[in-house]
């Protein structure tokens, strides 16, 4: 009897990938993650910027809703803090009686994300709001990095609240 020899091949005619292949794929893998990483963190970064600044946008708007609803002046209390204390903002009103300012309770004081700073107009500051809708004139600049900056700004006249990128 003769033996019968069979070379079975691989189905496709492949008997799969060589090391080498491997290794060119992995690192071509780990370069585009390389490039990617960064960008996507920055990316993020700038995404709490702007989150962080709608937000402040958010209290002025009700500050100045408010003082006209109410037919009383509001305003927001920016206080804030050197690094790694966050800087903070709160709603108060101006109460006739006592002649103070008092908290608006129903909003609670709020902070900044960490590692994003207000820079100007300075120190701690206030922006008012009078019953005729009317704002304190104020160039809020917020700010993550050097170069990554936005503006909240109050205008006088209409207390309107924009906000801008740059400062």
């Amino acid at each position: 009897m003769s033996e019968i020899r069979t070379n079975k091949k691989a189905v496709g005619g492949s008997r799969g990938y060589s090391l080498v292949e491997l290794l060119v794929v992995l690192g071509l893998a780990a370069t585009i993650v390389a490039i990617g990483v960064p960008a996507l963190i920055g990316q993020m970064n700038h995404l709490r910027l702007t989150r962080s600044v709608r937000d402040m946008s958010v209290e002025l708007n009700a500050a100045r809703l408010k003082a006209i609803a109410q037919n009383k002046r509001y305003r927001v209390r920016f206080t804030l803090s050197a690094a790694p204390t966050v800087d903070t903002y709160r709603l108060q009103y101006y109460d006739d009686p006592s002649i103070s300012w008092l908290d608006e309770t129903t909003h609670a004081t709020k902070e900044v994300e960490p590692g994003i700073d207000i820079v100007s107009p300075g120190a701690s500051f206030d922006v008012e709001f009078w019953p005729q809708g009317r704002g304190t004139d104020t160039e809020i600049c917020v700010q993550y990095t050097a170069s990554d900056k936005m503006t909240v700004d109050v205008e006088l006249a209409m207390g309107r609240v924009t906000i801008e990128n740059g400062c």
